[in-house]
């Protein structure tokens, strides 16, 4: 008899895929890492005994103008912030002190969820700041790059007595890797900056090798005087891997190798098909998760093999992706992203990149006519999908994809 491995995938707000797949078809089957079951009590752990830095209490003192930087992408930012504030008021720090800044985002209900979900003090006594990157009474000059370039930051950061950004450490393809000040700059800048720094990724690059944007964002939180940090390492969903809490440098170093170890794959072969799973996070389910899937789809499916992507997705396109929907070929839509900037760029490139390489198959919440225009099969069931599985080609398999990144095995 053949040996087969039972596969289980969550995807979406709360979709199981179940199958079997014959091990000598399994090319790579990454699941995601185990969550943090409690993590107030690792958040007391860490902020106890933070990586190269004297500890915390030695660094605020009653009456500092404190600023809490939050990556809204961040899982468990709540419970990270209850755990701050703990701290911080143990060390005689009044909550009226304290301004939680957040970055716009598309959605207004992500701030009112988390104001919601935090201790009911800094709920009532805090400022809670969202960063209007348009506004000249917003942004205040930090000073130039060593590139020449003018910096411009929130004014809740350059008047802070203390900066404490709290962010999600994970691949991203502009950048390499995100986190290590990535939250404070150009999230916190002007809107100038902000769609000066969207681009198409760097495809040729692996996340560890340098890129200008990455330089610039070490030297601003050196300009900043960035000195702790806390980075928050995700699992699977909505969950924590890990935290690091410390130096900025020290917790990004510690952070990126967690990430590797949790979240980096490497097969030595492209497989015929890969089945990817994407589950709803911090920041909601939308079209925008898809642009470092399908990256790494692309990174390890053979040429014109088949992606299967099993999410839960009803969003409305975005404008990158309309402009997508409106092209002939995939790669006739690469220009007119280029020349647009749509806050959905990564995505569509991604997607037209992607569907010029391989064959992708999408189950979604969103309508078959509207997928077809992306390039992409429409999937109306999970039976579909078993469907695709029953034949004799290799496969690889990715749990909560969105947070992984993939390459063939170098060397």
């Amino acid at each position: 008899m053949t040996e087969t491995v039972n596969i289980e995938l969550n995807y979406g707000f709360n979709g199981t895929f179940q199958c079997e797949i014959p091990s000598e078809r399994l090319i790579h089957y990454h699941q995601a890492p185990a969550g943090i079951d409690d993590v107030a009590a690792r958040m007391k752990q860490v902020l106890n005994s933070p990586l190269e830095l004297p500890p915390l209490d030695l660094a605020v003192v009653p009456g500092d103008k404190i600023t809490i930087a939050v990556d809204y992408q961040a899982p468990a930012a709540a419970e990270v912030i209850n755990s701050v504030w703990d701290y911080f008021s143990d060390c005689g720090i009044e909550a009226g002190d304290v301004t939680i800044l957040q970055t716009s985002s598309e959605s207004s209900m992500l701030q009112e969820k988390l104001k919601a979900a935090v201790n009911s003090e800094l709920q009532e006594q805090a400022s809670w700041v969202i960063h209007a990157p348009d506004s000249k009474e917003e942004v205040g000059y930090l000073g130039t790059s060593a590139g020449g370039e003018r910096i411009y930051l929130s004014r809740h950061l350059l008047e802070a007595d203390f900066i404490l950004p709290i962010e999600k450490v994970g691949f991203d393809p502009l950048i390499g890797y995100a986190g290590g000040g990535s939250s404070i700059y150009p999230g916190f800048s002007s809107q100038e900056a902000i769609i000066k720094s969207r681009g198409q990724s760097h495809r040729e690059l692996t996340p560890a090798e340098s890129r200008p944007l990455r330089q610039l964002i070490d030297e601003i939180g050196w300009m900043l005087g960035l000195q702790y940090s806390l980075q928050v390492i995700p699992a699977g969903g909505q969950s924590v891997s890990e935290i690091v809490f410390g130096s900025l440098e020290a917790t990004f170093r510690k952070a990126k190798q967690l990430l590797d170890e949790y979240w980096k794959l490497e097969p030595e072969y492209k497989s015929e098909m890969i089945v990817i799973a994407v589950e709803d996070g911090p920041t909601g389910h939308q079209w925008n998760q898809l642009g470092s899937v399908l990256e790494t789809a692309r990174n390890l499916v053979a040429q014109d093999g088949r992606i299967v992507l099993l999410t839960q997705i009803d969003s409305a396109l975005g404008e990158g992706l309309q402009i997508l929907s409106r092209c002939h070929e995939p790669l006739d839509a690469i220009k007119p992203l280029r020349d647009s900037q749509p806050g959905d760029l990564l995505a569509a490139t991604q997607m037209a990149l992607t569907g010029d390489w391989a064959l992708i198959c999408l189950l979604s919440k969103v309508s078959s006519d509207e997928v077809e225009d992306l390039f992409v099969i429409p999937l109306e069931d999970e039976a579909e999908v078993q469907r695709l599985l029953q034949t004799d080609e290799t496969v690889s398999v990715i749990a909560s994809a969105q947070y992984a990144y993939g390459q063939l095995k170098q060397g």
